[in-house]
């Protein structure tokens, strides 16, 4: 944070920013975003300065004004340089040596206005009120925890287009490390199947019934290799593009299909480019099955991290407060798998294996890790963090696999859920 590099790439490119001695300079600005309870504004910056510059205080137009001047994508590329550190170390987790990816897409809530309804659209029906949305799509690692690339979209964008792009910088976080991609419904095309495949990127995507319609009904196994005819009709919709003439050179693909049997009695079909003898019908079953965590993973953002609980209305201040969001989140979990990895060195004998709760690791680091941010004495710093990583530590849940409820339809509860409470 303190570099000359990332100052100047938080000046967004006028060099005027951020220079002169102010109440809220560049770091304040900052930690005030990391700090961030989803309180009001004036309270937000009144327990922050009554912190941090005991006796001084700043107006929330003063401070809005300096929020104007940073660069939206600041903290994007402070979660990218921890992600970078992140996987320098060799004790992340991998599958038979594959990091194990999730592409997904999100719809965020936010303040409705007219710049944001012109900016990023609405998903709201017809002769409805409109609530302007963002379209958020991620990549993410699912073993690890980690959000490895996020944009903010349109509510409405391409998905599977979006993820090519996140693709092409993965390498910029992760290095050469393999990684398997796992996507749902909505993402798969013969373009971007060809695209994955030309650039030896491994995947597992889940195909409507639509897709490849005549070479799933005549599966005769449950994981075979099918041939795929690249004939004009599959070609017509991209007639006179760089896919359409790839398609061409091509002719075929092919693609090893696997039916799977989902909890709720459908069937489902698989598509992956991964061998039958690397990869056996069970495990495409388990990695699939994995992707649920980019699903929890958007959960915990918005409820626990409270991420559509933003600060203003305008679009510079709305992408601010995502990206520190996901800046934290990556953060959090950093510490929890630390935390995790020596909790299962130490609780090899119980009767359930245990994890650490995230939720009350997340109140704890919200709380606490503005005092560490502050402290410029190194070693008081080293202080804090540890008894940081002790108290998170020490708040276990067991895991109870195989646990299943069924859902309740409409709205029983009241706005205060019991599984859900606040953790600051």
């Amino acid at each position: 944070m303190s570099s000359d590099e990332f100052k100047a790439f938080c000046r967004s490119g006028n060099k005027n920013h951020f220079t002169r001695i102010r109440k809220m300079p560049l770091q304040d600005l900052l930690f005030t975003m990391i700090n961030r309870k989803g309180l009001t504004l004036a309270l937000e910056l009144r327990n922050y300065m009554k912190l941090a510059h005991p006796g001084v205080s700043i107006s929330k137009p003063g401070y809005l004004k300096q929020r104007m001047k940073l660069n939206p994508d600041a903290f994007l590329e402070l979660y990218k340089y921890h992600n970078r550190n992140f996987y320098a170390d060799s004790t992340f987790s991998t599958y038979k040596d594959h990091l194990i990816l999730a592409a997904d897409g999100s719809d965020i809530n936010i303040p409705t206005t007219a710049e944001t309804l012109k900016l990023y659209g609405s998903a709201s029906r017809k002769n409805t009120k409109p609530q302007a949305q963002i379209g958020l799509g991620c990549i993410y690692d699912i073993m690890n925890r980690m959000i490895l690339e996020s944009d903010c979209n349109k509510v409405k964008f391409d998905e599977m287009r979006l993820a090519e792009k996140q693709m092409e910088r993965i390498p910029e976080t992760i290095g050469s490390i393999p990684y398997i991609i796992i996507m749902d419904r909505g993402y798969p095309s013969t373009p971007a199947f060809i695209h994955m495949m030309d650039k030896d990127i491994k995947f597992i995507v889940r195909l409507k019934s639509s897709d490849y319609k005549k070479e799933q009904s005549s599966l005769a196994e449950n994981d075979q290799l099918v041939k795929i005819k690249l004939d004009k009709s599959r070609i017509r919709h991209y007639e006179g593009t760089p896919d359409g003439e790839r398609m061409k050179e091509l002719g075929e693909i092919s693609l090893r299909m696997v039916k799977i049997l989902l909890e709720n009695g459908s069937l489902e079909v698989l598509a992956t480019n991964l061998s039958q003898t690397e990869f056996h019908t069970e495990e495409i079953k388990e990695l699939y099955h994995m992707r649920w965590g980019i699903e929890t993973a958007y959960e915990t953002l918005k409820s626990r991290l409270q991420l559509e609980n933003f600060t203003g209305t305008k679009p510079i201040l709305l992408l601010q407060d995502i990206y520190s969001t996901i800046y934290l989140s990556n953060l959090a979990e950093d510490i929890i798998l630390d935390a995790e990895r020596e909790l299962d060195q130490k609780e090899a004998n119980r009767k359930h294996k245990m994890m650490i709760n995230q939720t009350v690791s997340i109140g704890i680091l919200k709380n606490d890790l503005i005092y560490i941010l502050l402290e410029t004495d190194d070693q008081k710093k080293n202080i804090l963090f540890q008894q940081i990583y002790e108290d998170i530590s020490k708040n276990l849940v067991p895991i109870r696999p195989d646990r299943h409820y069924a859902r309740t339809k409409g709205r029983l509860a009241g706005n205060y859920s019991n599984t859900h409470k606040r953790a600051y």
